[in-house]
């Protein structure tokens, strides 16, 4: 299987929220270094014009765009991994770090898979939930990625956790994460959609783009507990009317939001 590697220069503030709707439309990672980010996907799925449109909106360019193996690009991404301090209890690491002394020491296996800890949303999704009281609780991470909100929120001694993603290398890198982290509250299911379920839950955790998380915000208030607790991200900060908008139509109130470099992250409950 062969991939499009795209180098695109970028500063360092920017390259987070880049990488992040990149593989938000379609890339399968990317890597970061001195000013250079690259960005891989999937020669069968690669659209410049998608990419220049993301591209335009901070002034960026392709710079250099090429075909390379797939074992290249994995290899260059795990190597360029790095842990992640996130609030003041939580340590994102790879196997190959050193533990930290935190209440929440979380282990991600490097993978493609969004959700290393290191993005704004992760962490303002990760620092919410760790607020929250989860044990004896049922929680549910929708757009679980790398499995980090689920392992958190297992950590946190949650009675059971549900981590649900389209995507099979996301579901496969949660997998591999649980094992690592021993959490066996677990269970990890391959879906874009939770209607089918016949269980609600007390915290609901969502970390994905506006306009999947508007689509799934009926199933959300469907299945959250009438006390519980719906946690979005995703969303940027000029979003905010139009989320408070479209949950106030499911009876759910805001009760926190919170920015990072302009990504926000909104906490409700029902009225």
């Amino acid at each position: 299987m062969s991939y499009t590697a795209v180098h695109i220069k970028c500063n360092e503030d920017l390259e987070e929220t880049v990488s992040f709707l990149l593989q938000e439309n379609g890339f399968d990672g990317t890597s970061y270094e001195q000013g250079n980010l690259i960005a891989y996907c999937n020669s069968g799925q690669f659209n410049e014009l998608a990419l220049s449109d993301i591209l335009n909106q901070f002034g960026l360019k392709a710079e250099q765009i090429s075909e390379e193996k797939d074992q290249n690009w994995n290899q260059v991404w795990e190597d360029n991994f790095k842990d992640a301090d996130i609030g003041e209890h939580i340590h994102s690491r790879a196997p190959f770090h050193p533990a930290k002394e935190v209440k929440h020491d979380i282990i991600i296996l490097p993978k493609m898979a969004f959700g290393t800890g290191h993005h704004e949303t992760t962490q303002l999704s990760a620092i919410s939930l760790e607020k929250l009281d989860c044990q004896g609780k049922t929680v549910l991470d929708m757009g679980c990625g790398s499995g980090l909100l689920a392992i958190l929120a297992s950590q946190k001694k949650a009675s059971r956790v549900l981590a649900v993603d389209y995507d099979i290398h996301c579901v496969e890198n949660t997998r591999e994460n649980i094992q690592l982290n021993a959490a066996a509250n677990v269970e990890i299911l391959q879906a874009d959609s939770i209607a089918h379920l016949n269980e609600t839950f007390d915290v609901i955790v969502s970390n994905i783009v506006k306009n999947i998380n508007l689509k799934l915000l009926p199933e959300f208030a469907q299945k959250l507990h009438p006390d519980g607790h719906l946690i979005l991200c995703g969303f940027i900060d000029t979003d905010i009317d139009q989320l408070v908008l479209a949950a106030e139509a499911h009876n759910l109130i805001l009760i926190e939001q919170n920015i990072a470099n302009n990504w926000l992250q909104t906490q409700f409950k029902f009225k």
